[in-house]
């Protein structure tokens, strides 16, 4: 495994030998691989306990069998894999159908007639893609309706985050999105671009592919952005949507397959969610490079921790991996982290907007902020805003008797249109905004105020409001965040 990104692996690297001879076979038994080496019998034990995979059309298990193949019951989009396939070999996906001809359109635009179909699942059959090339049998699946977010990255295919899991922890995970290299798989030997993701946060980070053609095997090179895209987008620090869950998940795989030492692949389904792909005993050792850490000393360190469930497996891993990238994350980004929840100050009226960053000559307070990318503007309850100076600007907001709650945006625009000259005359109200409160739409007014996150002041526009859904005083919405990442897990 090689690659020719100049940022040293700062850890040592887990090599293929080691990996088979200290954790594979110590910690894998034969009858917990048999189960991860059958995709079958991994769906039937996943079900048991409620973790979803993909739903299975058919399973074809002789040559006969294919002759009597209801191609007519096929749906235009699937996926045909081997059984007992290793690797991501003999995967194939499809995403359309010709009209009115048995022809399915594969990723990078090829056509594979019902006779190119039949030769490849006989091969299937023949175990030509699976480990020990003895009779298998082959599965035709839906494919995932990619999630909203991660779609955006991917060219055609289904991307999948793949979660190392040891001793009930989860060590290390990548993002792997497929190009027109790779054909929609998220194969990385065929082409797909493996992305470090942070444990603790669930960012991603660093972003490698394998070099085509390379005469060193298993030879990466260093990108940081997308392939074959329209408009390529840049890689690191894409928040993967419900990051805990889906650690959650893999540590569930891991208990209910008895695998010591294991991959978990999982998808995210627009409609269903997460959803397991596969359960992998001997998973590869790529990520290494596309996190730029090592495996070996992160597994050392779990080696013989006394994990007491999943949730406790969880805080380990994030106490002992999760975060120790944010510095490279901001590097390679350009934007800084910030939690769900920081503590802010917030500037009185009063104080000298020229010399702010003299901080201790000006008057202010330190409040709790919810970073909400939900909402566009950001506000801060009336009270909080009263208490730094805005009292009477209040006061003469509501001696025009505004409505306390309006029919329908419209009519709270058609006020605004009419009224807000009047309204926000000799005041330090900036404007009147229309919002949602509780249910009910009113009309609020406006203010700018200096408020300091981390070690930047700016001058942010708010909406003074009534009431909050949530406890902080403050919420800084998406035009503010601009420039920032926000971790979903921690609190401050």
């Amino acid at each position: 495994m090689k690659s020719n990104n100049p940022i040293k692996l700062k850890k040592e690297v887990l090599g293929l030998n080691r990996r088979n001879q200290e954790y594979v076979r110590p910690f894998n038994s034969q009858s917990a691989k048999a189960i991860a080496d059958n995709k079958i019998y991994t769906k039937r034990v996943l079900k048991k306990e409620l973790i979803q995979t993909p739903e299975v059309y058919k399973l074809i298990r002789t040559k006969k069998q294919l002759e009597f193949l209801d191609w007519d019951s096929l749906p235009k989009s699937f996926v045909i894999k081997p059984n007992a396939g290793t690797g991501g070999n003999g995967i194939i996906v499809f995403y359309g159908k010709k009209k009115g001809k048995y022809e399915w359109i594969r990723p990078n635009g090829t056509i594979m007639t019902q006779r190119d179909i039949i030769l490849h699942i006989e091969s299937i059959l023949e175990g030509r893609f699976s480990m020990g090339f003895g009779n298998d049998i082959a599965i035709i699946e839906e494919r995932i309706k990619t999630d909203q977010l991660l779609k955006q990255y991917s060219y055609k295919g289904v991307p999948d985050v793949r979660i190392i899991c040891f001793n009930l922890v989860p060590i290390m995970a990548m993002l792997r999105l497929p190009t027109k290299r790779s054909n929609g798989t998220a194969n990385l030997h065929a082409g797909a671009i493996c992305t470090g993701i942070d444990i603790g946060t669930g960012i991603t980070t660093y972003s490698m592919h394998m070099k085509p053609n390379s005469l060193i095997s298993d030879t990466y090179e260093v990108i940081d952005s997308t392939l074959d895209l329209k408009e390529n987008k840049p890689l690191s620090g894409i928040q993967i949507p419900q990051w805990n869950t889906l650690l959650e998940i893999a540590l569930k795989c891991q208990k209910v397959t008895g695998l010591g030492y294991v991959g978990v692949d999982i998808a995210l389904d627009a409609d269903k969610g997460p959803v397991v792909f596969e359960v992998n005993a001997r998973p590869g050792l790529g990520i290494q490079v596309a996190n730029q850490a090592g495996l070996r000393w992160r597994l050392e360190k779990v080696k013989d921790v006394k994990i007491k469930g999943i949730k406790h497996g969880i805080r380990v891993a994030k106490s002992l991996f999760g975060g120790e990238v944010e510095e490279s994350i901001e590097a390679i980004s350009g934007r800084k982290v910030l939690n769900i929840v920081e503590r802010v100050y917030v500037y009185d009226k009063k104080a000298d907007r020229s010399k702010l960053e003299k901080y201790k000559d000006s008057k202010r307070e330190l409040v709790k902020a919810y970073m909400d990318t939900g909402v566009l503007t950001s506000r801060i309850d009336s009270k909080l805003a009263n208490r730094i100076g805005y009292f009477n600007d209040h006061k003469q907001f509501e001696k025009y008797g505004i409505p306390k709650k309006f029919e329908s945006l419209k009519d709270a625009q058609d006020f605004i249109d009419k009224n807000e000259e009047e309204i926000i005359k000799n005041s330090s109200i900036k404007r009147l905004a229309k919002i949602v409160e509780n249910g009910e739409i009113k009309v609020r007014p406006v203010f700018d105020i200096p408020i300091k996150i981390e070690d930047q002041i700016k001058i942010t526009e708010f909406i003074s409001t009534e009431i909050s859904d949530i406890s902080q005083p403050v919420i800084i919405g998406k035009t503010d965040l601009t420039g920032y990442l926000i971790d979903t897990t921690n609190t401050f």
